[in-house]
């Protein structure tokens, strides 16, 4: 072995732990010794001992007593216990195993009996060595690849818009990953002089391979908003723009993803001169719209298909005006299908009547009250992600 093994012999006879301490020396054993248990337990609170030799009755406290302090979990790696023992019964030897130790040595000591049990020992040993090894390795990547997921969280976050107002139009989201990263995102960006452009997308999936996804997603909706937005015709509506971005958005995925992944979508535009707005789903909760007057919110569109699925997945545009005073929200299906520890989901009429109670508050109060009572009602971290856009009409 790389580093020898260090061995504390513990016999209240000093003339077996020396004929003991010789066997062991010539085999290369690192070897110290104690009279009994209480002093046992002394030199192994001074750590690197992996094996012990003890005989079984000694006064002050026995083998039994020592091998199952060792066991008691205060005592760094691993430490293999050989019990001497002059009773070779049956209740003798399963009280010892109980208590902790791993071989036996019968008395009076035979040298090939003793060198055998120290061969078994050696190799537990090794592979303990090697085993402890190993979790050093694992526990140096885990800390690595935790560092790497605390910055990719971290950069996530700084790639979501922070709250705005483009003219009469205030918008603020909230996003909570389930673990590190997430797959939701939300987004939203001016498009030329009137035209605003705003979404909550939620990829299918967790982890780094949904994040990632997400952060080309952000920028390819980017472009295509833009693309779609120079190239329309003066007389073309605002429910053809929007259709025609969602398309190219998934022409552009069936071409390049091929991860088995895919994405729902609510997306929207609205001209900020005249209110009107258009939104189309793909495959995404309803869009919530609440008039000037209204107190409740009522969803708009229907279930449809995902984006990055069929080539024609039939997609329509709701088209509508967002007078002062209106308000949209949009949001990923990880908050009404948060569930309570038992199971209860939160449900949308819940996330509505949470909605209505905030109707007349800051775009920011609504978000800060909606993630107040999804943890509530979680009690824990979440199982999906959970996103929520308010854009609201002044």
């Amino acid at each position: 072995m790389a580093q020898p093994i260090q061995a504390l012999l513990v016999d209240d006879d000093p003339l077996l732990l020396a004929l003991l301490a010789a066997f062991l020396e010539s085999r290369g054993y690192a070897v110290a010794q104690a009279g009994d248990g209480v002093e046992a337990l002394e030199r192994l609170a001074q750590g690197g001992f992996n094996l012990v030799i003890t005989d079984r009755h000694m006064p002050r406290m026995d083998g039994l007593a020592l091998c199952r302090a060792i066991r008691d979990g205060r005592h760094d790696g691993y430490v293999y216990c050989i019990m001497l023992t002059a009773s070779v019964d049956e209740q003798a030897l399963q009280a010892a195993m109980e208590a902790g130790v791993d071989d036996f040595l019968a008395k009076p000591l035979r040298p090939a009996d003793l060198g055998a049990r120290l061969r078994a020992a050696e190799r537990v040993l090794a592979l303990e060595a090697g085993l402890a090894a190993r979790n050093q390795e694992l526990s140096r990547a885990y800390a690595q690849l935790s560092r790497d997921l605390e910055l990719a969280r971290s950069l996530q976050r700084a790639q979501l818009p922070a709250p705005h107002t483009f003219g009469g139009l205030q918008l603020e989201g909230w996003f909570e990953p389930s673990s590190f990263v997430g797959g939701d995102l939300y987004d939203y960006f001016a498009l030329g002089e009137r035209l605003l452009g705003f979404y909550v997308a939620d990829v299918s999936g967790h982890g780094v391979a949904a994040a990632m996804m997400a952060v080309a997603a952000q920028h390819q909706l980017r472009a295509a908003s833009q693309q779609v937005v120079r190239a329309i015709t003066p007389d073309a509506s605002l429910g053809e723009a929007a259709l025609a971005v969602v398309e190219r958005y998934n022409r552009r995925m069936l071409e390049t993803v091929d991860v088995g992944l895919y994405l729902t979508l609510a997306y929207g535009l609205v001209d900020r001169a005249t209110g009107r707005a258009a939104l189309v789903g793909a495959g995404h909760p309803p869009v919530l719209h609440a008039g000037p007057g209204d107190g409740e919110f009522t969803p708009i569109g229907e279930g449809s298909v995902p984006v990055g699925i069929l080539a024609e997945p039939g997609w329509r545009a709701h088209e509508l005006v967002l007078a002062p005073g209106s308000r949209l929200v949009l949001y990923s299906d990880g908050i009404p299908e948060c569930n309570t520890p038992g199971g209860d989901a939160f449900g949308e009429p819940r996330l509505r009547e949470l909605l209505g109670r905030h109707r007349r508050s800051a775009p920011a109060v609504t978000c800060a009250a909606a993630g107040e009572a999804l943890r509530a009602w979680r009690g824990g971290s979440f199982e999906d992600d959970v996103t929520l856009l308010v854009v609201e009409s002044r």
